[in-house]
């Protein structure tokens, strides 16, 4: 029913019926709108604590912002500014998951599609496309030149993170629409004005490709090297190659949690979890591309990446809008995970502080 028609029936009603259906709209209009966030004071002199009291330096951008309200825009480190682009590591999987389902929505493929209707590998179990964005398919590379891809259990049996999975989610788009996996993470960039990048080429030509690019650093006994020996590849791309800014991801989670990409069904999926991985900060639910978790009631949507010289995090809570972004440049020793996820995890146990207080 278009707005005239419902306006003309209501105009009959009586005084006390329209009233009662004022204070309805009133009700409603109150629950559609997200919780402004006038309770949260995080800063940016917060932040400058955290990382003084921490067991490491930090390199790179973080930024807090809700729809209305940007809290933290910092930046350290050599050449590091505002528009500076990082590799986002395994954040890229979320875009991949976002491009597979946007596919979805076109009715190119489904869910529950067979991986070898599409692939020149025989699964040693069938694997549903499904099954991959999880993380619940376990199979594991063909020894070429044979075709036949492991597997390390029963698809849907268990979560075991895959890299491989996502290439392989890479490798379907790239049958279906006939182009290069970069192209189309680039034609997605684009036309949603995202600050994202898919090139690929050794690390000297991807600087050369995009100025904006900051060197990378790897470490190992708590000495920092500048990455120079790396390559992106369009596989590497589909799971932990992208380029982008901080403003870049911000955008893009915001397009995607606020309904910009996906159809109502397709982001329904993408948030659903459908398995539970074992992380760090606990059970926490996998979805499609996506981390959930729901303690202390506070619905948070996830992901991190490490490669080597560069990790990232991050963060979006639906119920107030609010998204975290942490980019780094230095890929820390993994021989001590707190020391390299403690940065980033002591941000997030302060922001969920504070939303749990008011939310």
């Amino acid at each position: 029913m278009i707005a005239s028609q419902w306006l003309s029936r209501i105009s009959h009603l009586p005084q006390n019926g329209l009233q009662k259906i004022a204070n309805l709209f009133l009700a409603l209009t109150v629950i559609s709108v997200p919780l402004q966030l006038s309770a949260f004071e995080f800063t940016v002199a917060d932040v400058q604590t955290v990382i003084d009291n921490d067991s490491r330096p930090f390199s790179g951008s973080i930024v807090i912002s809700d729809n209305t309200t940007r809290y933290v825009n910092y930046q350290a480190g050599i050449g590091i500014t505002p528009d500076s682009l990082f590799m986002i590591g395994s954040i890229s999987k979320t875009v991949t998951a976002t491009l597979v389902l946007q596919a979805v929505d076109q009715k190119k493929l489904t869910l529950t599609d067979n991986i070898s209707d599409y692939l020149d590998i025989i699964p040693e179990h069938p694997v549903t496309i499904s099954q991959l964005l999880n993380h619940t398919s376990g199979i594991t590379p063909p020894t070429p030149p044979s075709l036949n891809a492991g597997s390390q259990f029963m698809p849907a049996s268990q979560f075991r993170y895959s890299n491989y999975g996502y290439k392989l989610l890479g490798d379907i788009l790239v049958k279906l629409y006939q182009q290069p996996y970069a192209q189309l993470v680039n034609q997605f960039a684009v036309k949603n004005q995202l600050d994202i990048n898919a090139d690929t080429g050794s690390i000297e030509q991807l600087h050369t490709q995009q100025s904006r690019l900051v060197n990378g650093y790897t470490e190992q006994q708590q000495q920092r090297t500048q990455l120079t020996d790396f390559t992106i590849d369009n596989g590497f791309i589909a799971f932990g190659g992208m380029q982008a800014s901080s403003a870049g991801v911000v955008k893009f989670i915001n397009g995607l949690h606020q309904g910009q990409f996906l159809s109502a069904t397709s982001y329904q999926a993408m948030t659903h979890a459908s398995t539970i991985r074992q992380h760090r900060w606990g059970d926490t639910g996998y979805g499609y591309g996506l981390q959930i978790s729901q303690q202390a009631g506070l619905v948070e949507y996830s992901h991190s990446g490490y490669i080597p010289g560069y990790i990232s995090l991050m963060l979006y809570y639906p119920q107030s809008q609010l998204t975290v972004v942490i980019l780094e440049n230095t890929s820390w020793d993994l021989d001590n995970i707190d020391r390299v996820f403690g940065l980033h995890d002591k941000i997030r146990q302060a922001v969920r502080k504070q939303l749990t207080t008011y939310e």
